[in-house]
């Protein structure tokens, strides 16, 4: 059986071989063909003509033909085998070839052969190189449009066709819906005639509260830096479970005295279940399937310790720079490689999956969604160098294609889109080594593990009380999007991009700041009524609490008062009963004593009391005489 590294080996030499063949058949004509040479010269007399049809003043008409063409090729199948696909390639190029030198009657349907041996060439960027310089301009505007055309109409049909159906949601642009158009404004505030959706999801099916909306697989991911510590995968960072207790083998059954030296019998040791990658060791993986994955997609150019000293370069700089978006970029191109050349493959085994999707590459899906406009850095552009360094051998043409508006765009959609990622596992706090500026959505419901994009749930808006909420049911970075209330049919999904608990003005100011964000939706509208209604009526509250200490203050004064009146009121009676009484009576206590004694009343009390008591002795012994 052939391997699936022939064939995709085979494809590539095959196209090469086609690509070698049509560059050098073009140029033997030019050099060695004298009539060819006059014909061209004729042709492009001719074309002047007709290019100045096609040229700005009627760019409309040239479209309208374009889409006309498209029409026509429609129905055409595409060859399938490197085979076929190499005999197609030459038959449509010298078909388009001899139309273009039978004049301008002949452009339009020779723009149809250029276009169809483009679609089967596996690199169509060098191949309009070489039609703007060998067909007529009249034909290779003809085929620039037909190819922005159907740029058009793939984005058109996207949204009919993805999300697909059995994941029960839709993507509309809220602005249509509403009647609203919103132009785009330059950083310094300049509007442009360019429209800006305003894209979100909608569910398609009644959802109840704690249903699972949907399932939906990363398309790129990694883990944090605090996370890399050996307990977590590399590809699908997954929690690395831990193999089962093992007796030491050493295990003794006598009694022997346990020193440092000699362990303790029956003494337990683990050993971790990863898998690691066997160059770096750095790298480990909870199967040995993802470690595979890695490898094919993106680890055997970025493993560290590979025969190219530029791998190893490139993760310094990225754990330097504290940023995990060219880790991720690398890892994206890798994965995006990988993903269409096993596409290719399966489609030469005649196995390929025929789902509506399937026509769009994850480039395309990409281009789809929303992202921030950075501005570029010394950082980005050292990054950018070493990034073709590591992977320009192995992916032809990343040079030409990630310029560095390219990269710079990537970064803007990784800090727009991208999720915070919560497995199972103890995380480590986060350190100033460990610290990433990565910009990810997240509602702080559990600490993070790693960072990754998906496709569906990227064009979710954000909320701040949120109907949904982003979790991880297999541990893994496969993300399900659960219902936190009931959802109704064509309710849009809302997601909150940061911690929903957090103050109305602190949510506003991260917003702000991550995603030039100015949240305005009914929690911050109504806790911004709450703080406002709060504000107004502080001033009252502290009216109402002066008044009522000032209140408390008389009262007490006045208390006071009174008591300190009857205290005088009741001396004064005490002094004047001191002075009724009868200096020379004997029995009655005297002045001098009275105001000798602490208190006046006192001591007149006190007096009286012993005055009382000797007059009943008296009486008493009067009695006993009287007895006797």
């Amino acid at each position: 059986m052939v391997s699936g590294k022939k064939i995709a080996a085979a494809v590539s030499v095959t196209a090469l071989v086609a690509g070698l063949s049509y560059m050098a058949y073009f140029d033997y004509k030019r050099r060695n063909d004298r009539q060819f040479r006059r014909k061209l010269r004729r042709d492009r007399k001719k074309v002047e003509k007709t290019a100045s049809k096609i040229s700005e003043p009627s760019l409309d008409e040239t479209s309208d033909l374009a889409l006309e063409l498209l029409g026509k090729l429609a129905n055409e199948s595409l060859p399938l085998t490197p085979e076929d696909k190499e005999q197609f390639f030459m038959a449509q190029v010298s078909k388009g070839e001899a139309l273009s030198g039978s004049g301008a009657s002949g452009y339009a349907e020779a723009a149809c052969c250029f276009f169809q041996a483009l679609k089967v060439y596996p690199n169509p960027v060098e191949l309009v190189m070489i039609y703007q310089k060998t067909t007529p301009d009249a034909v290779f505007k003809l085929v620039m449009a037909m190819m922005a055309q159907e740029v058009k109409q793939k984005q058109t049909r996207y949204f009919d066709v993805f999300p697909s159906e059995d994941k029960h949601v839709r993507i509309k642009d809220k602005n249509k819906m509403e009647g609203k158009t919103k132009f785009k404004e330059s950083q310094e505030g300049a509007k442009s005639d360019v429209v800006v959706p305003n894209r979100a999801l909608f569910a398609t099916r009644g959802v109840e509260a704690g249903e699972v909306v949907y399932e939906e697989e990363s398309v790129v991911s990694a883990l944090l830096p605090c996370a890399q510590n050996g307990k977590f995968c590399y590809h699908c960072l997954r929690a690395i479970p831990e193999k089962a207790e093992e007796k030491d083998e050493t295990e003794s059954t006598e009694e022997t005295e346990p020193t440092e030296e000699i362990k303790p019998a029956g003494e337990t040791k683990k050993s971790s279940a990863a898998f690691e990658c066997e160059k770096c060791h750095d790298a480990v993986y909870c199967t040995e399937k993802c470690r595979q994955d890695a490898y094919d997609a993106y680890h055997q150019f970025l493993c560290p310790t590979s025969s190219s000293s530029t791998a190893r370069e490139f993760a310094e700089l990225t754990q330097k720079s504290h940023e995990l978006a060219p880790i991720l970029i690398a890892k994206f191109f890798g994965t995006l490689v990988d993903r269409e050349k096993k596409k290719e493959i399966a489609r030469a085994l005649g196995v390929s999956d025929k789902s509506d999707t399937d026509e769009y590459t994850t480039w395309e899906h990409l281009e789809i969604m929303r992202y921030l406009e950075l501005i570029p850095t010394a950082s980005d552009a050292t990054a950018l160098h070493k990034l073709g360094e590591v992977m320009s051998a192995s992916v032809p043409g990343l040079n030409e294609f990630v310029t560095g508006e390219r990269y710079t765009m990537l970064k803007g959609k990784l800090d727009y889109n991208a999720f915070s990622v919560h497995t199972e596992g103890v995380v480590p706090k986060e350190t100033p080594e460990t610290h990433v500026s990565d910009t990810m959505r997240d509602d702080h419901s559990k600490s993070a593990v790693g960072i990754s994009m998906y496709l569906i749930s990227s064009h979710i808006a954000h909320n701040c009380d949120p109907n949904v909420q982003i979790v991880f049911p297999d541990g893994t970075d496969k993300a399900a999007i659960k219902a936190l209330k009931s959802i109704a049919v064509d309710e849009e999904l809302r997601i909150s991009y940061v911690d929903p608990s957090l103050g109305v003005e602190e949510r506003r100011k991260q917003l702000q700041a991550l995603y030039r964000v100015k949240c305005e939706c009914k929690k911050c509208e109504a806790d911004l009524a709450a703080a406002k209604a709060e504000a107004e009526a502080a001033p009252a509250v502290e009216d109402v609490e002066e008044k009522a200490a000032e209140a408390v203050e008389d009262k007490a004064a006045e208390v006071v008062e009174s008591v300190e009146d009857k205290v005088e009121d009741a001396e004064e009676k005490a002094n004047e009963a001191v002075k009724t009484i009868d200096p020379s009576d004997e029995g009655t206590p005297s002045f001098a004593a009275v105001a000798a004694s602490p208190s006046p009343v006192a001591a007149v009390e006190a007096k009286t009391e012993e005055t009382e008591e000797a007059d009943t002795e008296e009486a008493e012994s009067e009695e006993f005489s009287d007895d006797e």
